[in-house]
């Protein structure tokens, strides 16, 4: 009895995030397809927004913004769109605890690869700062562990997926995510090591998600892992 209890906490299909999906979305991984194109999209036509309006600011401020904005609005043309978005309360007893340890591990491997660079920069400025607590965690967690992972969750439980399949989902995704952070990679090395950083960050966040049933425990999570390890070295380098 034991055992099976333990098999069904392990199993990722009874997760709140996936067992308490009510609405039938129809096509769910076209739209999944076509959220993630509008996240995209809307981050490149916010750089360029931002660029002709030079508003003197160093952080991508208008691509965030303008991603968010977009969401939110093809989001609401749904029924339910906060069950969809996971705009809603955790509900699970334990979501704080989960959101600190999977903040603090990825901060602390943050650093670590920091450390071990040929030239650490702690030293940021306020902006970063504001920047980093706020837009990408908001932007990244409503995007993609919201609407993106909120409809291949839905095609998960309607088409009845198996453990397995669903976290082959949460990789690909979580891929994607790593992919899209190489942009900064001066380096092959550099590029791998963030590569792997963010991968783990986002199967981190998309379990945190389906396992509270909310992003709010992401963006937490999420904007502890962007602006802890920046702290730490701050204090201790």
């Amino acid at each position: 009895m034991r055992l099976t209890t333990q098999n069904q906490n392990m199993d990722i299909r009874n997760y709140i995030g996936i067992s308490s999906l009510s609405e039938e979305r129809k096509n769910p991984l076209i739209w999944a397809i076509i959220f993630l194109i509008v996240f995209f999209c809307g981050l490149i036509l916010g750089s360029e927004i931002q660029k002709i309006l030079n508003p003197g600011l160093k952080m991508g401020w208008g691509q965030d913004i303008v991603s968010i904005i977009a969401i939110i609005l093809l989001a609401f043309i749904f029924k339910a769109p906060k069950q969809l978005l996971a705009l809603e309360k955790p509900k699970h007893k334990n979501w704080l605890k989960y959101t600190i340890i999977i903040g603090v591990v990825i901060a602390f491997w943050n650093f670590t690869n920091q450390i071990l660079s040929s030239d650490p920069n702690f030293n940021r400025g306020l902006e970063y700062y504001l920047f980093e607590l706020t837009m990408p965690s908001i932007a990244e967690e409503i995007g993609l562990r919201g609407a993106v992972l909120g409809f291949l969750l839905y095609y998960a439980k309607q088409s009845k997926s198996s453990n397995a399949k669903i976290w082959v989902i949460i990789a690909i995704l979580s891929m994607l995510f790593g992919v899209a952070h190489l942009l900064y990679a001066e380096s092959f090395v550099e590029g791998f090591k963030i590569f792997l950083m963010t991968f783990s960050a986002g199967l981190g966040l998309s379990w945190l998600r389906i396992k509270t049933g909310s992003i709010f425990p992401g963006i937490i999570a999420h904007s502890i892992m962007n602006v802890f390890d920046n702290i730490l070295g701050c204090l201790i380098w």
